[in-house]
């Protein structure tokens, strides 16, 4: 079975952190996000993993190679020009031999049970089984019906006035189906989807669906989440170290007797008090009187000041903290620079940004 991740988008979102990198290269709790979807497909039988890529396409290549440090082959497809959602599966699988694929959207971090809904597609005899996720109203996203056997009816897109009233949080009663970005396909399936930029929920799907094709929904059991901004960015990390989501590869070095995750060749002064949950990566320095709460990461390299407070941020690699810093819901991308009595909240900075001494945004 063969692993067909989806990983060409601009990463516009999540500006400025997609600058330099993929957006499913970004680190959650220091390990390449790709890295945790890698081990899951791994996990469901999948023996082969082809990327759909298209933006910064030769990172994706040099961080996996061919493959063999992962256990499974993996493969690149590059799209010359966008190609939507079904126009990047089809390209990726094109000239290889056919195979069941499972596809993953490169931004869902999930801990739902694959090899169980790949079960459910064959006791279904479907020709595509899409994974269903189930949110409460009201919701910016599409709704997909389903028949009470699991046959999917349509795919209906929200009105203008639906995405308003999601946007202002009205309060609504009940919940819908969504497409949850994980799908099961036969390649035969596969091969019908046109080689041209293609949507497969605007396009593909309701043409199957309208030819009568098997299309069914299995809902999937346990943690979701889109990863698409800032704050959703700050949220996987949290729920990768809280343990709220249980993936088949575990957050980057060891967990310590005091619950906080630790590094090789780290450096941490004695009356540093650093939070069970919280990581330090490789090489970090964590100076006197330092505190980290929140689920903070710290990337690889960093040096945090003397007496700097560090809650619920998220810091790249080479990352230096002056001293006597007050850091809250921040994310800072590899060698900033944060000058001594520096205080932000909720900060989004990208690679080598410099704050200077005493400046305040809050």
């Amino acid at each position: 079975m063969r692993g067909v991740i989806i990983a060409g988008g601009f990463g516009t979102r999540l500006r400025p952190l997609t600058l330099r990198r993929p957006k499913p290269l970004m680190p959650v709790a220091n390990r390449p996000f790709l890295e945790y979807q890698v081990a899951q497909l791994k996990a469901a039988g999948a023996d082969e993993i082809v990327f759909a890529t298209n933006y910064l396409a030769e990172r994706i290549e040099a961080h996996f190679g061919d493959g063999s440090r992962f256990g499974v082959r993996m493969r690149y497809a590059v799209e010359t020009e966008p190609l939507g959602t079904a126009g990047a599966i089809r390209n990726a699988v094109e000239g290889l031999p056919p195979d069941r694929a499972i596809v993953f959207n490169g931004d869902i971090l999930t801990d739902f049970d694959i090899g169980a809904i790949v079960r459910q597609h064959l006791e279904n005899r479907a020709a595509v089984t899409l994974t269903l996720y189930r949110v409460n109203r009201p919701h910016p996203y599409g709704v997909i019906q389903v028949a009470d056997e699991g046959r999917v009816q349509a795919f209906l897109e929200p009105t203008e006035e639906q995405k308003r009233a999601a946007d202002r949080g009205e309060p609504m009663e009940g919940s819908d189906f969504i497409n949850a970005g994980i799908y099961i396909m036969e390649p035969e399936v596969i091969a019908r989807i046109p080689l041209r930029p293609c949507s497969i929920e605007r396009e593909f799907y309701p043409q199957i669906l309208a030819e009568g094709e098997r299309v069914y929904g299995v809902e999937g059991r346990g943690f979701w989440l889109d990863i698409g901004r800032p704050a959703q960015y700050l949220r996987a990390t949290r729920a990768l170290l809280s343990g709220e989501v249980k993936t088949a590869l575990p957050p980057a070095g060891h967990r310590t007797e005091q619950g906080y995750w630790l590094g090789a060749e780290t450096e941490i002064e004695p009356d540093a008090e650093i939070e069970a949950g919280c990581q330090i990566g490789d090489y970090a320095c964590i100076e006197a009187r330092v505190q980290l709460s929140g689920y903070t990461v710290v990337g690889a390299g960093c040096v945090i000041g003397g007496g700097s407070r560090l809650h619920g941020c998220v810091l790249g690699e080479r990352v230096q903290i002056g001293d006597g810093c007050h850091l809250i819901d921040c994310i800072l991308d590899d060698e900033v620079v944060i000058e001594p009595h520096v205080r932000l909240r909720n900060a989004v900075l990208g690679a080598g940004s410099i704050v200077r001494a005493y400046s305040t945004a809050e």
